[in-house]
């Protein structure tokens, strides 16, 4: 999904089900057509083998399991196509329920980008069993307190945060880690695990206790809402300076954040989680039309998928007018970029990489 096919693929899958009334119906045709096309080369070349290592829908074979399943039931595929696709995600959580294993608990290549496949088909009305979505929220829940114990006992996070302006902050209960870096955004960090872990509880009841939410992951997140600079975006890592605030980005910075506040904020209705997220759009509306480009991870589109998302919680028209303007300078900026390079690789088409984000916003 990162930044292959089945990337391409799912915003195809996405155009195919569009209503908009502007989109011309061959479009939406046309969109049918390409993900089963996209699919078909995604499914040839997978090995599932590679599933005990990484079970991420975002750069694992679970990704374009994710995309036929999707595509099977919205396009009008015998429903036992569909399933067939659900046992191979289902299958996989086996390798994700240790928590010696070395898996990370990050999205991008870890636990929660496996969970975040669970909420996807959740949300597209595939019965999911509560347990494997309690088995994998449990490792990520263990895996966070462990190592938060670790931090504590050898004095890591009192010499991480030394440096911060921040370093009076008491330990969350929860700390996660990716290649010894503590990151705060979505891609490898905090935000990315705790804004799954919501939509988990909120999709599936059960699958985490009212014990974890209150005494594990909500005190985490206050404790992120409280990393917050005085400009409204976060630092990429914890112990950071201010100084290092340079990134404003889904994968690092307030663009990540924010979908995390506002899932906090719908569960909790305290609007403390709302005021973080509002200001965070302010660093985002200031300083997201991004160099690197406009794909969703750390170009212009997660911008304005953030911006987007404040829109949709509180219906106030300046988030969409926002929104908008940044979904058309990125197109601007994309087609610039066409007009003066002398190529075009492929992951500049990708959903996180580039133009198929811009699209979707």
């Amino acid at each position: 999904m990162y930044t292959g096919l089945s990337g391409v693929g799912l915003f195809y899958n996405f155009l195919s089900q569009c209503k908009c009334e502007l989109l011309d119906r061959k479009i939406s045709e046309n969109g049918v057509v390409c993900t089963e096309k996209l699919l078909n080369r995604c499914l040839r070349h997978i090995d599932l083998k590679e599933l005990s290592k990484n079970i991420s829908v975002y750069t694992s074979p679970i990704g374009p399991l994710c995309l036929g399943a999707l595509s099977s039931v919205k396009h009008g595929s015998e429903n036992t196509e569909a399933k067939k696709f659900v046992e191979d995600i289902l299958s996989a959580s086996k390798y994700g329920l240790d928590v010696d294993c070395g898996m990370p608990d990050e999205a991008l290549y870890g636990r929660t980008g496996y969970l975040n496949c669970l909420v996807t088909l959740r949300e597209n009305n595939f019965d999911i069993p509560v347990s494997v979505v309690s088995s994998i929220t449990d490792a990520i829940l263990k895996s966070g307190q462990k190592t938060a114990g670790a931090y504590k006992s050898n004095g890591f996070y009192d010499r991480l945060m030394y440096q911060s302006s921040k370093r009076n902050l008491c330990m969350p209960p929860l700390i996660f880690e990716w290649y010894n870096e503590c990151y705060l955004g979505a891609a490898h960090g905090f935000a990315g695990i705790l804004t799954t872990l919501l939509k988990a509880y909120h999709l599936f009841p059960g699958s985490i206790s009212s014990h974890s939410l209150n005494q594990l992951i909500l005190p985490t997140v206050d404790w992120m809402s409280q990393l917050q600079l005085s400009n409204g975006n976060w630092s990429p890592s914890l112990g950071d300076s201010e100084s290092h605030d340079i990134l404003v980005h889904w994968c690092h910075g307030a663009t990540g954040v924010i979908p995390l506040m506002l899932s906090a904020y719908k569960i909790t209705g305290e609007n403390k989680y709302l005021k973080c997220a509002l200001d965070g759009g302010e660093a985002v509306w200031t300083r997201g039309l991004l160099h690197k480009g406009c794909g969703l991870c750390h170009g212009s589109a997660g911008s304005g998928f953030a911006l987007l998302e404040i829109y949709q919680t509180t219906q106030d028209p300046k988030y969409l007018y926002r929104a908008i303007k940044v979904g058309v300078s990125s197109v601007t900026v994309y087609v610039i970029c066409l007009l003066f390079s002398e190529y075009v690789c492929i992951t500049n088409f990708t959903m996180c990489h580039y133009i198929c984000s811009v699209y979707c916003v």
